[in-house]
């Protein structure tokens, strides 16, 4: 027996074809799909295992009870009647596989329909897929043939897609209420398939590249018909393409576990537990503690609003984005081109938010900065320093790109003196800073190749064991060791941001969509009175370690917050008159160091906004601020417009004096 007949005969057993492979009666599209299959299974077509005509070794096993079942459907004879071993089942069913040669030819050589095939779930991957992606034919009546309310051709919007025709200026109030209606049921129906996906354990099925192979994984077996009121069989496909796509964008939920259903406040216990064993004696003798505390897990409202002034405006510069794209299958409609393009940009300033994000109080101001919406991982661990669980290594300040791995190898270390065991704990690092250590390691110690000797470990400290942490900035030197997973960011309901919601007002549609975030450590440490006790601990009770990267800065008439958004102040001045080099999407913070009994950052100018004189009473305290906004009018295509921008001055965020 050949290989290639070994092969297809399983294939047409898996594929459910054995009944039509008997009676002759495969169609052209099953053979397609048998073709392609086999080809997707073995890794080389069919075509080209015949031509190689390999021998296959038979081992002279039984067949199993449902091998033999299968074979018998093939020969059309009782299961009793069926060969029980491969090799007897050689000569007859080589005689089957033959029968089936020239049909399989002459199938497969035939054209490609052009028709849209009718929208069923019985339909294969081969014509899903392109019916999905926008690669059919439109009909006179639907958008690439797809028979669903949603893809009627009459719409305007999927005129312009269908024709690549501008309207120009014949939108009218009907028109534009029609879209917003559309608009608004794609955008409440890809919000409920999160949802559904989410309560079926679906969500992490959705894998893009897979999809756009006819590989997916997710049941669409309730979908054959199209309900009344309900998108259909092929929205619902597309509303997961959508969705798979937002999940392919780079997260950094594979660093920080995102943690669901936490509306507002949750409180999680967690214990410390200790010295528990000793040696064995008669009698009631008790020996253990544990302390009982608890994390509260935050979150709070998030939001998008956008006005689009002139639908018509919008209609024109659609079409010259799709003119430049080409067949983008990311977007079809008005409808998908907001949703993904809209939710694209959402979802990257939300990666970068949780990981550097800081909640601060809204200013009233057209467009306060995205990183100030909600805590992020950063904030979620200076919280647990600032409570008193964590004790930073204050001497562990700054590194350079010369000092780096010294400065790892230091932290480490201290941390191997702590700990009975380091077994899983991992460095979390700035990804911007990887070349620098990467150099390093690799002058010092060699390159490597990437392989593993000898079944040896890598090294803690090597590249490949540092967990490198995007979207910091490339002046934020914070550093920590923990076990992977400790730092989680929290939300309402899973992509709860995409559920965009619109409204009319006369010719303006707004939009806009709500949703929740925060950040938080599962297991900080146990909390401490005051720093002298967290000290005297020496760090035994912590999950956490970190470093304390302040730069010094000398209060001044004018000073530069260039450097670092965590600064050891010195010093005082009458009046700060300019900070430069300022972000207005950070929070500063400003400790109070060794000389702190002549230091104070007095209320004026810059800082003439914070509530009183910040003068520090002890070592470590502090005063966070941010940079006060307001809008300024200004001319744009000749529309008057405001526009956000800073001050000058600095709002205070929050301080610690020590009393």
């Amino acid at each position: 027996m050949k290989k290639w007949q070994k092969q297809l005969m399983a294939l047409i057993i898996s594929l459910g074809f054995s009944e039509k492979v008997k009676a002759s009666s495969l169609t052209a599209e099953e053979i397609r799909t048998m073709v392609t299959n086999y080809e997707t299974t073995y890794g080389v077509s069919l075509e080209e295992d015949k031509r190689l005509n390999e021998d296959v070794v038979i081992e002279q096993t039984l067949l199993s009870a449902e091998e033999i079942a299968e074979i018998a459907t093939l020969l059309n004879v009782t299961t009793a009647e069926a060969p029980t071993t491969p090799a007897a089942a050689v000569t007859v069913l080589a005689k089957t596989v033959k029968t089936q040669q020239q049909q399989i030819k002459t199938l497969s050589d035939e054209p490609e329909v052009v028709v849209p095939v009718t929208v069923s779930m019985q339909a294969n991957a081969a014509r899903i897929i392109p019916m999905i992606i926008g690669h059919t034919p439109h009909t006179s009546t639907h958008l690439f043939g797809i028979d669903e309310p949603m893809y009627i051709r009459s719409n305007w919007w999927n005129q312009i897609t269908a024709t690549r025709t501008p309207m120009g200026n014949t939108l009218n109030q009907s028109d534009k209420e029609s879209f917003m209606a559309a608009f608004g049921n794609f955008a409440q129906g890809l919000s409920n398939r999160v949802i559904e996906l989410a309560a079926n354990n679906q969500l992490g099925s959705l894998n893009l590249k897979q999809m756009m192979a006819g590989e997916g994984h997710i049941d669409y077996s309730s979908l054959t018909d199209t309900v009344a009121g309900l998108n259909g069989e092929y929205t619902v496909r597309r509303s997961d393409m959508m969705l798979a796509y937002f999940r392919s964008l780079p997260s950094v939920a594979g660093i920080f576990p995102l943690v669901s259903n936490i509306q507002n406040k949750e409180v999680a216990p967690t214990a410390t537990f200790g010295e528990l064993s000793q040696g064995y004696r008669e009698g009631e003798y008790f020996k253990g503690s544990v302390e009982f505390a608890a994390e509260v897990y935050q979150v709070i409202d998030v939001m998008f609003k956008y006005k689009f002034a002139d639908m018509i405006a919008l209609e024109k510069k659609y079409i010259g984005y799709y003119n430049r794209e080409g067949s983008d299958v990311i977007k079809w409609t008005f409808m998908e081109w907001i949703m993904v393009y809209f939710g694209k940009s959402l979802f990257n300033e939300q990666q970068r938010r949780r990981v550097v994000g800081v909640a601060v109080p809204q200013q009233d101001v057209v467009a306060n900065p995205a990183m100030l919406g909600a805590d992020g991982a950063l904030r979620a661990i200076e919280r647990v320093e600032e409570e008193l669980k964590v004790l930073p290594f204050t001497d562990l300040a700054l590194y350079t790109d010369a000092t780096m791995l010294d400065y790892v190898t230091s932290f480490w270390n201290k941390i191997v003196q702590i700990l009975d065991t380091t077994e899983g704990y991992k460095v979390f690092a700035n990804l911007k800073h990887k070349p620098w250590y990467t150099a390093l390691w690799a002058e010092k110690y060699g390159a490597y190749t990437g392989a593993v000797v000898l079944g040896q470990q890598l090294p803690d400290l090597h590249p490949d064991n540092i967990t490198w942490v995007p979207n910091i900035p490339n002046n934020n030197y914070k550093m920590w060791i923990t076990l992977p997973g400790n730092v989680e960011n929290y939300e309402d309901k899973p992509m709860e941001m995409l559920a965009f919601y619109f409204e009319r007002r006369f010719e303006v549609i707004l939009t806009m969509t709500r949703w929740k975030e925060g950040a938080g450590v599962l297991q900080p440490g146990a909390k401490f009175k005051t720093l002298a006790e967290l000290t005297a601990s020496g760090r035994k009770l912590q999950w956490i370690f970190t470093n304390f990267p302040a730069s010094a800065i000398t209060i001044a008439a004018t000073m530069s917050f260039a450097a670092n958004n965590l600064f050891t102040i010195s010093g005082t001045v009458a009046s700060v008159t300019t900070v430069n080099n300022a972000s207005i999407e950070t929070v500063y913070k400003l400790v109070a160091g060794a000389d702190f009994a002549t230091t104070k950052l007095v209320k004026a100018g810059a800082f003439s906004t914070i509530s009183a004189d910040f003068q520090p009473a002890a070592v470590g305290d502090y005063i966070k601020v941010y940079a006060e906004l307001h809008d300024v009018a200004t001319t744009i295509d000749g529309k008057s417009v405001k526009v956000t921008t800073p001050t000058g001055k600095f709002l205070e965020l929050e301080r610690k004096v020590t009393v």
